[in-house]
């Protein structure tokens, strides 16, 4: 049902760019049915094993950067809090000035 084609739906679209289109759309379609190459076997197991292979670089390349990371967000956090404290104390500082 999906690929009937409904001649009374109107795009906007002329005849000859009608045409131009499912011109464009076979070919797409025979063009991508005869670039998928048949592998053997032994060719998807070795890409799956290369592929494999990657993912574990990946994987520990990220764990290396999240454990260089714990100790940044730490310190930022630290220092976020420190500041806080800081801007607390002068406007204390600040407030007694004002009342005295």
């Amino acid at each position: 049902m999906a690929k009937d084609i409904t001649p009374e739906f109107n795009a906007g679209l002329s005849d000859d760019e009608k045409n131009d289109l499912e011109d464009m759309i076979k070919l797409f379609a025979a063009e991508s049915d005869s670039s998928v190459p048949m592998l053997s076997l032994e060719d998807v197991q070795k890409q799956i094993s290369e592929i494999n292979g990657r993912l574990a670089h990946l994987t520990e390349m990220f764990l290396k950067l999240d454990k260089r990371m714990q100790p940044l967000y730490e310190t930022m956090r630290l220092s976020h809090k420190k500041s806080e404290i800081m801007n607390q104390r002068i406007d204390l500082i600040i407030n007694s000035i004002k009342d005295f």
